[in-house]
């Protein structure tokens, strides 16, 4: 029996991955819809992956608290990295529609193409750029983005770049810390440990547990459940896949596994939320699944006899 290579163990990851990251705006919306204010939401999200992360470290790897001092400044600029993309995609929102957003800043492929060509001397080719351009046509019918309006606002566009830039910079941050041998859990730990500090300069914790612990009780429970999944699917599940699978894989072909984050959001909506899905919606579903099996399949199994752009 033909064993699964390095790379195509790296795709497979990639793809749970992103699959439970996909739950994540159910999880949020089923959340607020209870009264969970978005704050809370904002730090439960590293509040479970710094607990877990940093028990699993503890259990399996004590020696993996130690980071070089040269490494540990590489992860405190990771969390901060990683406080602004949030900030910005937020921030993104109130300019343009979601799906207009989420697809301009998918378009960070292209950034993290040219980073990884820098850093990892990993080559741009044809096949790199056509399935990058097709999962955004993906995309877009996916989100009914052609049907959404579009004004130009010069602040909304310099939010969209920053989440570009600042996502394109954290996926090669954590790429180059796995070459550089880190643990996987240890990076995770400290960027959510960093997170939840600056997240609690402004938020603090304490007023956050008392919101979901007042509609814990009103829902007898089931928020606190709801609170659960969101911590062991999205967060904890999809993250521990996220660095096993970057481990094998390049940056850029992680971000075209995270294609499939829409459609999962889409068919949850449409179960979930009794969401239309149109037929373009469905066509787009296709498109992106068709880029997912492409992508294994010319890294896989067919000859490499793609032309390298650079």
């Amino acid at each position: 029996m033909k064993t699964l290579s390095a790379k195509g163990t790296g795709f497979i990851f990639g793809i749970f991955s992103a699959i439970f990251w996909g739950t994540n705006g159910t999880f949020c919306t089923l959340m607020s819809n209870l009264g969970i204010n978005t704050t809370s939401i904002a730090i439960l999200a590293p509040s479970f992956n710094l607990v877990f992360f940093s028990t699993l470290l503890a259990i399996t790897n004590k020696s993996g608290f130690k980071i070089p001092i040269k490494f540990f400044a590489l992860l405190l600029f990771a969390g901060l990295i990683s406080a602004i993309t949030n900030t910005a995609f937020v921030k993104s929102v109130n300019y343009f529609p979601v799906g207009v957003v989420s697809t301009l800043i998918f378009c960070n492929i292209f950034v993290i193409m040219i980073i990884s060509r820098i850093v990892f001397k990993s080559p741009i080719t044809l096949k790199k750029i056509g399935a990058a351009i097709s999962a955004i046509f993906g995309i877009c019918l996916v989100l009914d983005v052609f049907s959404q309006g579009f004004n130009l606002n010069l602040n909304g566009v310099i939010w969209v770049i920053l989440t570009i830039l600042t996502w394109s910079i954290l996926m090669t941050l954590e790429k180059y810390l796995l070459d550089q041998g880190i643990d996987e859990n240890a990076i995770l730990m400290y960027i959510a440990l960093f997170a939840v500090i600056i997240l609690s300069i402004s938020n603090p914790p304490i007023a956050q547990v008392k919101n979901i612990i007042q509609i814990g009780n009103q829902t007898n429970g089931y928020a606190l459940l709801l609170i659960l999944g969101f911590g062991l699917i999205p967060q904890i599940g999809c993250y521990s896949l996220y660095m096993k699978g970057l481990k094998y894989i390049e940056p850029s072909y992680m971000q075209i596994m995270y294609s499939l984050d829409p459609v999962v959001a889409s068919i949850l909506g449409f179960l979930v939320f009794n969401q239309t899905m149109k037929l373009s919606n469905i066509l787009g579903i296709c498109v992106i699944i068709g880029v997912v099996i492409y992508i294994q399949i010319a890294e896989n199994l067919m000859p490499d006899r793609t032309q390298v752009v650079i």
